[in-house]
């Protein structure tokens, strides 16, 4: 028996960070937007002095996901999922020195799950379930793979018996990628999100 589902899922921890970083006149347009690579840099005027060190705030937005999930039945309590999912991460970067410059990061994530579901309590239409995965996700602005491990609880609900809307609470950890990125995942490498979605079971229940 196979399974599809299409699902939607967002963080749950709101995320914010303080550091110092060198900075010069050459790190900034003269004015207006500048795009490179993943930044956005907005700036009305140079900063005063030609390089020094600055208290900068870092604010990272909840990740937003979407995915196609694919399951097949390996016998009537325990199935293989995989599937695709996109993931994007926004951040800003700003300064109280200098209220007029800031900078957006918006990077976006292409990712494969491999993991197993296991349903532990059937009745009434609902369905209950445990499942474990892990994903590989490749930056598509930059060079970095992000590692990543999923542990989550579900319930299903059978809208007919061949479709089923269902939620599931997540607790993700994310392994450092070994660059020099800000983003979410750094701030928070375990992380809890909420997804939902529906699913079509094209072999029936």
């Amino acid at each position: 028996q196979w399974s599809i589902g299409l699902n939607a899922s967002g963080g749950l921890l709101a995320s914010s960070s303080s550091s110092q970083r060198s900075i010069g006149q050459s790190d900034y347009p003269v004015s207006g937007e500048f795009n490179y690579n993943n930044f956005v840099d907005k700036v009305s005027s140079w900063p005063s002095t030609s390089s020094e060190v600055y208290d900068y705030e870092a604010k990272h937005r909840l990740p937003m996901s979407l995915g196609l999930s694919v399951y097949y039945q390996l016998n009537p309590r325990l199935a293989f999922q995989t599937g695709v999912n996109y993931t994007y991460l926004y951040s800003e970067f700003s300064t109280p020195l200098y209220p007029n410059i800031y900078r957006e990061q918006k990077l976006h994530y292409l990712g494969v799950p491999v993991g197993l579901s296991w349903q532990f309590w059937k009745t009434s239409g609902f369905s209950f379930y445990l499942s474990g995965s892990v994903m590989l996700q490749k930056c598509l602005n930059e060079k970095p793979w992000q590692w990543s491990f999923n542990a989550s609880a579900g319930a299903e609900y059978a809208i007919t018996p061949l479709l089923g809307l269902y939620l599931e609470p997540q607790l993700g950890y994310y392994f450092n990628d070994g660059t020099s990125f800000e983003h979410y995942y750094k701030e928070h490498p375990l992380a809890p999100s909420i997804e939902f979605g529906l699913r079509l079971h094209i072999s029936g229940k």
